[in-house]
């Protein structure tokens, strides 16, 4: 591709909204970006086909939809795990494992009041992506959080990394856009590049939405000690 093809990439007003979007909310489905955007279905599809075949968005079919992401901002795991969170049902499971390391599937159906089928296939999904991990005793399972799940907990898997950052700078760069950076905080950055059919410069700026999940702390109320479990 030449070079006068790749300055357009991210200077089509369109396509720089499209991605700075798809940077607030990754793992969004294309219908939720029509909404969002207000655009007829066969535009954004031609847009995201671009910046898919450019190496800056990528695509995953999950749970039945097709959603994107852009590359490099966040883990393909980072991503599975915040869609597979995005329901309040979801949210209730995974709370409550938190709240109670190594409780049984029936405990978290009769306390949330969720049908077990309902618990059983949210907890499915949710070790299928790494979040919790099912220990089987007997013919009972625990349920305990995985190493994504901690990671979620600690706020870890929601920061625009420094190889991010760089990783769009090359793009930028490799379209001679003169990237600079104007400002980069953990969940923000904005770089300047050159916009020669506008006569002055354009701002990119990534912003990362703190994330609607907010675990709340177990008075103890309900919490399971192990010789409750255990009679369970």
């Amino acid at each position: 591709m030449g070079k006068q093809k790749r300055m357009a990439l991210l200077l089509h007003p369109f396509r720089r909204e499209l991605y700075q979007v798809l940077c607030s909310n990754p793992g969004t489905y294309l219908l939720e970006l029509v909404d969002i955007l207000e655009s007829p279905l066969g535009t954004l599809t031609w847009h995201l086909r671009i910046l898919e075949r450019e190496g800056l968005v990528r695509s995953i079919k999950f749970a039945g939809k097709r959603l994107y992401y852009p590359k490099m901002l966040r883990s393909q795991e980072a991503e599975m795990a915040y869609l597979t969170m995005r329901s309040d049902t979801a949210q209730k499971v995974f709370a409550f494992v938190v709240n109670n390391a190594g409780c049984y599937q029936e405990q978290m159906a009769e306390s949330l009041g969720v049908h077990h089928d309902t618990v059983r296939w949210h907890i499915s999904r949710m070790e299928e992506v790494g979040l919790i991990k099912v220990v089987r005793e007997g013919r009972k399972k625990r349920h305990h959080l995985a190493e994504l799940g901690q990671a979620l907990m600690k706020g870890s898997l929601n920061t625009i990394t420094e190889a991010y950052v760089l990783f769009l700078m090359e793009k930028l760069e490799d379209g001679c856009l003169n990237p600079v950076i104007q400002e980069t905080t953990p969940d923000h950055v904005t770089i300047r590049i050159d916009c020669p059919e506008r006569g002055k410069d354009c701002f990119i700026t990534i912003n990362l939405k703190d994330w609607e999940f907010q675990l709340v702390e177990d008075d103890g109320s309900e919490s399971l000690n192990d010789s409750e479990m255990d009679e369970s």
